[in-house]
């Protein structure tokens, strides 16, 4: 019972500032999919081909022009081979947009730039190999930026995002960075 109580009151602790701040138009979620294209290793050393990913997340609005914005998303790409292969990427990152200054009350340009973690799995399809050889997940450090447009439609909004995401490279690790490419179409609901 004691564990309960700790558990609820922490809770509150976390939901009551968030639901003042969503009273307040301060946090919105957004969802979004879209293409995504490879190059630098991700493309070369990891085989890995374009796909496509599914991104969600929530902003949170210090002002009008700035917003730290939190975000997870998963991709699916496919691999170069004979036997159906394919991989998972995972980004788990957080950024800060800029709102540019210019546009109109319906149509605003956006700018973000942060950083986070990439992450890589390699799915052996059809090779028979899934039982008897490890294909380990590999985690690297992301720097991300990018540039958006959003189109207001009331208290919620649709947008266009392209972004360079560039996973570094271990400092035991020759070649370049893995580069993830992607370009989302979704939308944004709550604060505005």
């Amino acid at each position: 019972m004691k564990r309960v109580l700790t558990c609820g009151a922490v809770a509150l602790l976390f939901l009551v500032p968030a639901a003042d701040a969503t009273a307040q138009g301060k946090i919105s979620g957004f969802l979004g999919v879209g293409p995504t294209s490879t190059a630098g290793d991700l493309k070369d050393a990891d085989s890995t081909k374009s796909g496509f990913l599914a991104q969600g997340g929530f902003e949170y609005k210090f002002n009008q022009t700035i917003w730290f914005r939190f975000d997870v998303s998963m991709g699916w790409n496919d691999r170069l081979g004979s036997f159906a292969e394919d991989a998972y990427i995972w980004t788990f990152a957080g950024r800060l947009e800029y709102w540019l200054p210019f546009g109109t009350d319906k149509i605003r340009p956006y700018a973000n730039v942060g950083g986070g973690i990439l992450t890589y799995k390699r799915n052996p399809g059809e090779t028979g190999l899934e039982d008897t050889e490890p294909f380990t997940t590999k985690h690297r450090l992301m720097a991300s930026g990018g540039l958006g447009l959003d189109y207001q439609l009331g208290n919620a909004s649709i947008f266009v995002e392209g972004r360079y995401d560039m996973a570094m490279k271990k400092s035991d690790e020759t070649g370049s960075g893995r580069t993830y490419i992607p370009i989302l179409i979704g939308g944004r609901w709550g604060g505005r």
